[in-house]
């Protein structure tokens, strides 16, 4: 922890000279995701590190894939087995897709039949999405087991502010043979409104796996949409429905090579979702009820065999929201949740019920204090009590303090459990402390600066353990780290209008992440640095220029990680006010690099598309 101080002292002298493309702290910004409220929150008043994504950013992302576009953020690390379509993996702070819970319009959409619970991003573009906040830190007391590293809450098209109705068309093609549509169609009445989202990608790809004698390319083909839909029944009860489906098939190589037929590696998904909820509003109380049916269905191909996955997760959940007075808001509820996995061979399920409470206190203008704690009931590992304190400080109009602390707790998934070939049935759920402190500082004319000092200790770490090494007869299993395993680090971020049309922006994580025997975490780099700029130039023109460079990460399997730069980069024209034409290139300078051992990023990749509004 001393080396973490120091580091941070060193490097928050130089926060001034950092920016951020994605500005996630405006002091005019909301945040749904903070608390378990559900209604919007000032940023500034909320301890919580929230990281807010636009439409319009993402409408101008340079990157194909969310997960891409995400790792700019500070404190967001990627890697994946591939391209587009190969299994994907998020981080935040250090800590993997198994410590964050990923909201589709308030749909759970990890999945229960994977080796840990989380989401695949492989296949998520930044097509038909209208708003992404993530939360970072542990949110166990609000969200319940699996939020240790945070929650990505992602939202689909927003509807029209007023009465009416608008359709967005896009098309995309590019290298690889990649085509991408997408259509939106968004309703807003008198009573209630809906949305609806379409978007369809294919591409040849190309070889996962890196090497010579690897030439076959690997494609994906997906389908995904979405819809919500509410009406307000009488004056008081709102009612609503959401819905996320995907179909995919996808193309992937494993770690011995190379896939060739007629033997093709391929995996396909199909996703299925639902959410209906009430909402009644009484004055000071107001009550929500939700059910939520998650289904999934997956087919790993390989060698010839058919290897099945199917996942489901049914889950109930009531919302009490009071507001005492103008100082004091109080939320209380409980949920039930079922998860079940079976791979035909292997089988399990498990339920969990969750009592939980937040208090919200505005001892003056400028202090806000929250304070949650949650009681979760495991089917098979007993009771669990999380909670987490927060503050945030607001020294001046434009000067913010924060700090939180909070404890969290990830039970074993259900394949680490209950998996014949890699399973342990001994494991004990992980336990964890995390604290972080931060300051951010708002300058006039669209200039900012944060920095940000975290710290999560996890203990009993479940890690997957080699026990024999190819080409032996390959056997490993899931097996608990004794002691504390620790994530820290310092996040620097800012932005820096130059003048009314151009800004630059940029941000910079340092991240210690070991386990308890003192051995690195894999796939989490010591430094991520993003730095660009933006701009809305004359006559309709925009264009962006991203630069990212990870360094310093350690050896996965006995494979030296190489430090890597890759600049993305992108330009459109508005040729209306409601049709645009855009160019953008990703890895630009054509950088050949890998964010997984043994596995290809894209080389230098050209797409060109159009968008247009009605």
């Amino acid at each position: 922890m001393h080396k973490l101080l120091l580091t941070a002292s060193a490097l928050a002298v130089c926060a001034a000279g950092v920016a951020q493309a994605q500005e996630a702290f405006e002091l005019d910004e909301i945040t749904i995701s903070s608390t378990k409220t559900g209604t919007a929150t000032p940023l500034d008043r909320t301890g919580a590190t929230i990281q807010v994504i636009t439409q319009e950013q993402l409408e101008k992302a340079d990157e194909t894939t969310l997960a891409e576009f995400l790792a700019r953020q500070p404190g967001i690390s990627v890697s994946a087995n591939g391209g587009i379509g190969a299994n994907t993996t998020l981080r935040i702070r250090g800590l993997g897709g198994k410590y964050i819970q990923v909201l589709v319009n308030g749909i759970d959409v990890t999945d229960p039949s994977s080796a840990q619970t989380q989401f695949d991003w492989g296949g998520m573009t930044t097509a038909n999405l209208g708003r992404v906040e993530i939360l970072k830190g542990s949110s166990s007391s609000l969200y319940g087991s699996r939020a240790v590293g945070g929650v990505v809450n992602i939202s689909t098209i927003q509807r029209p502010e007023t009465e009416g109705h608008s359709v967005t068309l896009s098309l995309e093609g590019g290298s690889n043979e990649t085509f991408r549509t997408s259509a939106d169609i968004a309703y807003t009445g008198a009573t209630g409104g809906l949305s609806f989202g379409i978007n369809r990608l294919t591409t040849n790809g190309f070889s996962a796996k890196s090497g010579a004698g690897s030439v076959e390319p690997d494609g994906y083909d997906a389908t995904q949409m979405t819809f919500s839909a509410d009406v307000m029944a009488t004056d008081t009860l709102k009612l609503g429905v959401s819905a996320y489906t995907l179909d995919s098939e996808g193309d992937y190589d494993e770690f011995t090579g190379d896939g060739a037929a007629p033997y093709d590696e391929t995996n396909t998904t199909e996703t299925r979702a639902l959410r209906a909820y009430a909402e009644l509003m009484t004055g000071a109380l107001d009550h929500t009820l939700s059910y939520t049916y998650f289904k999934t269905d997956r087919v790993s191909s390989s060698n010839g065999f058919d290897t099945p996955f199917d996942g489901k997760r049914k889950r109930i959940d009531y919302v009490g929201n009071y507001v005492a007075s103008n100082m004091v808001t109080l939320t209380f509820g409980a949920d039930w949740e079922e998860e079940s996995f079976d791979s035909g061979s292997d089988s399990g399920s498990v339920e969990t019920t969750g009592l939980f409470g937040e208090v919200l206190y505005a001892p003056t203008a400028d202090l806000d204090l929250s304070a949650s704690l949650r009681v979760d009931d495991h089917s098979t590992f007993g009771s669990h009590v999380t909670g987490r304190l927060a503050a945030a400080y607001r020294l001046s109009g434009a000067t913010t303090l924060r700090a939180v602390a909070a404890t969290g707790f990830r039970a074993p998934s259900l394949y680490e459990l209950n998996s014949t070939l890699y399973g342990n049935a001994a494991l004990q759920p992980e336990e964890s402390t995390s604290f972080e402190l931060g300051v951010e500082h708002e300058f006039a004319l669209g200039r900012s600066i944060k920095a940000t000092a975290f710290h999560t200790r996890v203990d009993n770490l479940i890690q997957f353990v080699t026990l024999t090494s190819w080409p032996a007869p390959f056997t490993g299993q899931y097996q608990q780290v004794a002691g504390e395993s620790t994530s820290q680090g310092v996040e620097l971020s800012g932005e820096w209008a130059v003048n009314d049309w151009l800004a630059l922006f940029g941000n910079y994580t340092y991240t210690d992440a070991v386990d308890a025997t003192d051995a690195r975490l894999l796939r989490v780099p010591t430094h991520d640095v993003t730095l660009g700029l933006s701009g809305d130039f004359a006559s309709g023109w925009t264009g962006d220029l991203n630069l990212r460079h990870v360094a310093d990460r350690p050896a996965e399997y006995g494979v030296v990680m190489a430090d890597y730069t890759v600049v993305n980069a992108g330009v459109s024209y508005a040729f209306t006010e409601n049709a645009q034409g855009y160019l953008r290139i990703e890895n630009l300078l054509d950088e050949s690099y890998e964010t997984a051992a043994g596995y290809s990023a894209s080389g230098r990749a050209l797409y060109a598309g159009l968008r247009a509004s009605f």
